[in-house]
C-alpha cells in the first residue's frame, strides 16, 4: 500500500475573514470589468483568446463521443445498453461517477479527477482506490 500524503491548509483560509473594506472594493467589479472591456480592444481580445482557449478545452459527453468518431449506437454496444439509453446519458447534468467513468472508458480514454483549491497546487482525487 503505498503512503499518501494529503496537502494542509498552510495559509489558514479557513480562519481568514473578510473586511468591510474588502466587501466594498470587491462590489461592482463585475461591472468595472465589463467596462474596461468596452474600452480598451487589446483587454477585450485578450478576454476573447482566453475564453476560446477555455473553451477549446471543454467538452460535453456528445462533442467527446464525436471527436473519437463513434456513433451512439456504436457506444451502446460498448456499454451494453441501448442506443436511446446513451442519447439520454449524453443530456444529464448529473450521473454516477462509475458511470461517467464507463463512458470514457468506452471513448477509449481514461477520467481523472483533480480537485483545485485557489491556495495549493492541484491534487488528484482517488475515487474507490484505497
Amino acid at each position: 500500500m503505498t503512503k499518501r500524503t494529503i496537502p494542509i491548509d498552510n495559509t489558514k483560509v479557513a480562519e481568514s475573514t473578510l473586511t468591510q473594506e474588502d466587501w466594498d472594493r470587491a462590489e461592482g467589479a463585475h461591472e468595472r470589468f465589463k467596462e474596461l472591456l468596452e474600452t480598451k480592444p487589446r483587454a477585450k481580445a485578450r478576454y476573447d483568446t482566453v475564453l476560446a482557449e477555455i473553451n477549446e478545452r471543454q467538452a460535453t459527453l456528445r462533442r467527446l463521443r464525436e471527436a473519437r468518431a463513434l456513433t451512439q449506437s456504436t457506444l451502446a454496444e460498448l456499454l451494453e445498453m441501448d442506443q436511446s439509453e446513451v442519447s439520454r446519458l449524453e443530456r444529464r447534468s448529473d450521473m454516477l461517477l462509475s458511470t461517467l467513468k464507463r463512458f470514457v472508458h468506452a471513448n477509449g480514454g481514461e477520467l481523472h479527477l483533480v480537485v483545485q483549491f485557489p491556495d495549493s497546487a492541484p491534487v488528484e482525487l482517488l475515487v474507490g482506490d484505497e
